[in-house]
């Protein structure tokens, strides 16, 4: 049996006032080791910090040299005349060169009294070469007091296009000469310098 006053009892506490300092001297250690390498090295420290701070800052990244997006042509209409308020061009979905294109074309009218019938082409410009033409037309009957009427046309866009960035548009011719705005076949890409 060992007695609470006893030799035992004194090694028990000897030990734990031994862990303390140890706990105590480790932080001492790591700061007086840290402050060493500070008084050694803090311009270079200070140097590396400031670079990465100003890193990606200083010099805007270059573009990568790629195709030019060239501007869409202007409309050979107005938007609206006579009879013809408004004129849209869609493609259902997405098409190139060598392919039909799906196209709606919409039209917005001012109601007539009586049936009327309009005159439509699709204009193709190949905005690398600055060339056009007309690749499709029709008529649509519209009957009296209607304020629009919708056409759904198919249209080939010609194979000699493939290098080029196209541009399709709606023109009406009668009751009034109007133009949708034209839209990009690709919708992305562009002419090589």
């Amino acid at each position: 049996m060992v007695r609470a006053g006893g030799r035992a009892g004194t090694r028990v506490g000897y030990g734990r006032r031994r862990r303390w300092w140890l706990w105590v001297a480790w932080p001492l250690v790591v700061t007086a080791v840290l402050a060493v390498e500070w008084s050694l090295l803090h311009e270079r420290i200070e140097a590396d910090v400031a670079l990465l701070l100003s890193s990606g800052r200083d010099v805007a990244a270059a573009p990568a040299p790629g195709p030019v997006l060239p501007p869409l042509p202007a409309a050979p209409a107005p938007g609206a005349a006579g009879a013809i308020g408004t004129v849209d061009l869609r493609t259902v979905r997405t098409c190139g060169a060598g392919q039909d294109c799906l196209l709606r074309i919409h039209l917005g009218l001012r109601p007539a009294a009586g049936p009327t019938t309009v005159d439509w082409t699709v204009r193709l410009d190949d905005l690398c070469a600055g060339t056009g033409g007309t690749l499709a037309g029709g008529t649509v009957d519209v009957p009296a007091d209607a304020d629009r009427t919708d056409v759904v046309a198919t249209v080939r866009v010609p194979d000699a296009a493939a290098t080029a960035l196209t541009a399709l548009t709606a023109v009406t011719g009668g009751p009034g000469p109007a133009a949708s705005p034209p839209v990009r076949v690709p919708p992305t890409g562009g002419c090589t310098p």
